[in-house]
């Protein structure tokens, strides 16, 4: 069986997942963990499961499969020719599907050339189950969140129309969402891609339809800091008579303290420029406002008059 993984540097490919003892494969000395660089000539480096699939159906003839091996050190004449009379000993039905020890009568398979290459290409990492692999931090993760036609539950920040630009980072997991039960994301992780959709050049409200999706699961690529840092936002804003500040609050799930919900286009905040969504309540003229309600908060905003200075944090994005 073939299932999708990520090479610490080559990045996304194929890994030989599973091979049933005493199986052909399993005698040809192909090993769990294996990464299938390129099949005959067709490269496979970044390829997802269904092109690996197609590929390995459409070849003919002497099917030579190229290896990294992240168990042993192989030399880069290594070579051995089997026949592989089930194809379901490398392809499944279907990603996921389960390999059945019971043979079945298949037009036979051509010989297949397996080459390892030399033991100075970089080791692939063999691939974890994105169902319940854990976040490890400074690296990308793949993970797979079984959400049952609910919602993920996440608040995020960040998007190439905000101050924090090409990230998209987790500000709060909602209680009873599909995240919070499945309990792996944090607040401060990056999300990079959902579903196969790069999340880079996305906007906010581009990256929260992507998440919005109802589906039975959500594939998820996040980058966690080794250390979530954060940094603190002082504006001072000059509130004109008869006008607001400009900007909107939410509550936190806890119920204490507040996030900037939205800004108001052409209002003082949105001239001022130093403010975004997703940014912490930390003061304001002074007063620690990070225990009080949202409805606290809201209501000392709109009661000042004159100056307001206002204190905030906000997550630091990991630089790429």
């Amino acid at each position: 069986m073939i299932i999708e993984g990520k090479h610490s540097e080559m990045g996304q490919g194929i890994f030989i997942s599973d091979i049933l003892d005493d199986s052909i494969a399993d005698k040809a000395g192909l090993e769990v963990g294996e990464m299938i660089l390129a099949v005959n000539k067709e490269v496979l480096l970044g390829a997802n499961y269904d092109t690996a699939a197609n590929t390995l159906k459409r070849a003919e003839g002497v099917v030579t499969l190229v290896l990294s091996n992240p168990i042993r050190k192989l030399a880069s004449n290594d070579q051995k020719r089997v026949t592989i009379d089930d194809r379901s000993e490398i392809i499944p039905n279907s990603a996921g599907a389960k390999i059945s020890s019971t043979p079945r009568a298949t037009t036979p398979i051509p010989p297949i050339d397996v080459v390892r290459p030399p033991s100075s290409l970089a080791e692939p990492i063999v691939p974890e189950d994105p169902t319940t692999c854990s976040i490890t931090p400074g690296k990308e993760t793949t993970i797979e969140v079984k959400s049952n036609n609910h919602a993920m539950g996440l608040f995020l920040v960040g998007g190439k129309d905000t101050l924090i630009s090409d990230k998209i980072i987790v500000l709060e997991i909602l209680p009873g969402g599909a995240a919070d039960k499945d309990g792996r994301i944090q607040a401060g992780d990056q999300i990079l891609e959902v579903n196969g959709t790069c999340l880079k050049d996305a906007t906010n409200e581009t990256a929260l339809q992507t998440l919005r999706q109802i589906l039975p699961k959500i594939k998820l690529v996040i980058l966690r800091p080794k250390s979530a840092e954060c940094v603190t936002i002082e504006a001072d804003l000059a509130r004109k008579p008869g006008k607001g500040l400009g900007l909107s609050v939410i509550g936190k799930a806890s119920g204490k303290g507040a996030y900037v919900s939205e800004i108001l286009s052409g209002g003082v905040a949105d001239i001022d420029g130093k403010i975004t969504k997703g940014d912490l309540l930390i003061s304001i003229n002074g007063q620690d406002v990070e225990n009080l309600s949202a409805e606290e908060i809201g209501t000392l905003l709109k009661t000042i008059t004159g100056r307001t200075l206002l204190k905030l944090r906000r997550y630091k994005p990991i630089s790429n």
